[in-house]
């Protein structure tokens, strides 16, 4: 089973966490809000 992995990208001045599983050419982005945080999409992440 693959483990989630943590990085952190600069963005116009802002340090993003991200969290990543998988590797391929598709891709899906899962975006939470406030006050939620990564760890609320990790059962979908790894699905």
């Amino acid at each position: 089973m693959e483990k989630i992995q943590h990085n952190h990208v600069q963005a116009k001045g802002l340090k993003l966490h991200v969290a990543q599983i998988g590797t391929g050419p598709k891709v899906v982005v899962f975006l939470h809000g406030f006050p939620e945080i990564w760890y609320s999409w990790r059962h979908q992440m790894v699905a």
